[in-house]
């Protein structure tokens, strides 16, 4: 049978029909599944601010705990002082430490007032209802002292002799903004925190925006929320002529009212992409199909990205993601290493330096998914020397103080090797998706790996470490065991506070006497480990051995007048073919150490020794 143009002309209009049907419905599901994605995304950063928030607050109050019992009387203010500037010198994120007794008024780095008795009740940490006993958290206020946004948390005492003994610790929100600004919604969306009592701003990635009023969670809209079982969301308020959208959560140490969203209009904005590309190729009916389907795809995937717990469960999420969406042969996910400058990828066992042209990307004058010749960058010479290889920088940008200038921080390079599609719309949305999961599985890291009460790293962390070594074929590294001396009869006798002074007394000591690059380490109680460099065994020797007379050295004030040194006593072994063997030789030279008197450092490989006379009570 003939075919008749007029047949064709009278399809056109049902096809047209049926096509604008299928962006319609194709942009609509796109909308929804980036909409929940997104949703997922901000109630996954909340979680994590949470367990941030929860944790300092913690922290804060276990040093009240310790300040507290320092101070047993007026006389010990100068042994609290000491404890107080050690604090505030080794966590960023206390601003001041004070001291209240009557009417004089003791702070960090020497600060003193007196005759204050009614001056100090105008303070904002101070209350008129706090009882003794009770932990006060302060609003949130501007410091004369430090210039800085912060609030307070108040512990009151009762001390003979006295009517009113109060700590305040001060934290710096400044700081702990800085630290929830990587959790990202999207591309445009973040983490802040609002104070239910005043509707001020109290955690927020633009300091600008510290200790103002909240104009977009309105006094009426926060009553709602107040109101509430304390989490849900907000599906659309106006701020800054936008709409947007946020979930939120009053359940954390704090009581703030912790939120996390992003404009409506961004969503809006990644799900119409999909339709403008489909209208500017409506006749290309299966590339708009594909070009939807693997927009849906990446943003139903990737959101689930921030769900990793660990990198090789990062590593294979994002391998089935540009599977099932880019298409590529294998992936190479590299993390900066900022203590030693280099990347490392944990799934493939690689460590490389960073290439030298990868600066002109940060600086933004390469285009995002474009191909990487091998003469570019050594990486690609390194795992596709043969096969075509985008390379996609992860890159936070770092708002600075009104001082300096914007920045931006590498924290790692995603490789895709033989890509199906290397877009730069598909390329930007991966490296999105994959900054975000990163950014929130290293502050994750972070928390996992650190020792809280010293800020040293745990035993899991020291290994990690060096198994990365072994792994390496590194040579001229060395493990030394560290105990303390007799610190079952320092607890016996003088009590488990001063037990933690010494503590934290050794950890200081290890900070001011090993590399940056040397992996501190409280493996266990009184047990210490360091994982460091050196050329040879005696130049490791004199490290150990100068960290060890300067703990003999120091001395911890028992009370007035009284004090008592302490000494440790420490076993080394350089890196061995197995973990589990430099481990055991450590140890056992750290044993015969301790059975040959005591205060000296003894090699599992030399048998050197330096001692010196045991410390004692002065």
């Amino acid at each position: 049978m003939e075919f008749k143009p007029k047949y064709l002309i009278k399809m056109v209009l049902p096809l047209l029909v049926l096509l604008v049907s299928a962006l319609v419905y194709l942009g609509y599901s796109d909308y929804r599944a980036i909409r929940d994605s997104a949703y997922s995304q901000a109630q996954a950063n909340l979680n994590v601010a949470k367990k941030y928030l929860d944790q300092n607050y913690i922290a804060a109050t276990n040093q009240l705990f310790l300040l507290s019992a320092i101070l047993k009387g007026a006389e010990n203010i100068p042994a609290f002082l000491d404890a107080a500037n050690y604090v505030v010198n080794n966590q960023n994120k206390f601003l001041e430490i004070g001291l209240l007794v009557d009417s004089d008024y003791y702070g960090t780095d020497g600060f003193h007032l007196s005759g204050i008795d009614e001056r100090v009740k105008r303070r904002p940490w101070y209350s008129d209802k706090q009882q003794s006993g009770d932990i006060f958290l302060s609003d949130l206020y501007h410091s004369n002292s430090t210039k800085k946004w912060c609030v307070a948390l108040v512990s009151k005492l009762t001390l003979p002799g006295k009517n009113d003994v109060r700590i305040m610790i001060e934290f710096d929100a400044g700081a702990m903004s800085d630290d929830l600004s990587g959790l990202k919604t999207m591309k445009n969306g973040y983490v802040y925190a609002i104070e239910p009592k005043t509707s001020r701003v109290v955690i927020h990635p633009d300091k600008a925006r510290l200790g103002v009023d909240s104009v977009s969670i309105n006094p009426e809209l926060l009553t709602q929320v107040l109101a509430g079982e304390g989490q849900g969301s907000i599906p659309s308020y106006q701020y800054d002529n936008q709409y947007k959208f946020s979930v939120y959560d009053t359940h954390n140490r704090f009581n703030w009212v912790l939120l996390s969203g992003t404009n409506n209009s961004e969503i809006a904005a990644n799900a119409l992409r999909i339709g403008v590309v489909g209208g500017a190729l409506m006749t290309v009916v299966f590339i708009i199909l594909l070009a939807g389907y693997l927009h849906t795809r990446v943003h139903q995937v990737g959101g689930q990205l921030i769900e990793a717990q660990e990198f090789d469960e990062l590593h294979e999420q994002l391998s089935a993601l540009l599977n099932d969406t880019m298409g590529s042969s294998r992936i190479y996910l590299f993390v900066m290493n900022t203590r030693e400058g280099v990347l490392e990828e944990a799934y493939h066992h690689i460590r490389a330096d960073v290439p030298a042209d990868l600066l002109c990307r940060i600086a933004g004058c390469q285009q995002l998914g474009r191909f990487c010749r091998p003469e570019q960058d050594e990486i690609v010479r390194l795992i596709a020397p043969s096969e075509p290889c985008i390379r996609l920088p992860l890159v936070n940008s770092a708002k600075a103080d009104d001082s300096q200038q914007a920045g931006s921080r590498l924290i790692g390079v995603l490789y895709i090797c033989q890509p199906g599609l290397a877009y730069p719309f598909f390329a930007k949305m991966i490296a999105n998706y994959t900054l975000s999961a990163l950014n929130q599985l290293l502050l994750t890291q972070h928390i996992r790996s650190e020792d809280q009460m010293t800020g040293l790293k745990n035993k899991n962390s020291l290994r990690q470490h060096m198994e990365q070594k072994l792994t390496d074929g590194a040579t001229g590294y060395f493990l030394a065991m560290i105990d303390v001396d007799d610190f079952k009869s320092v607890n016996d006798t003088y009590g488990h506070l001063l037990g933690d002074q010494v503590i934290l007394n050794v950890a200081s000591q290890m900070k001011r006497s090993f590399a940056p690059q040397a992996v501190l380490c409280r493996y266990g109680g009184e047990e210490f480990a360091v994982f460091m460099e050196a050329p040879d065994i005696e130049a490791a020797l004199k490290q150990l051995n100068d960290f060890r007379a300067s703990v003999a050295a120091s001395r911890i004030e028992v009370h007035e007048g009284v004090s008592c040194a302490i000494t440790v006593s420490i076993g080394f072994a350089p890196l061995r073919a197995g973990m589990e063997l430099t481990i055991s030789a450590a140890d056992r030279a750290l044993y015969q150490a301790k059975s040959q008197g005591k205060n000296q450092v003894l090699s599992a490989e030399t048998r050197s020794t330096g001692t010196e006379t045991a410390a004692v009570p002065a």
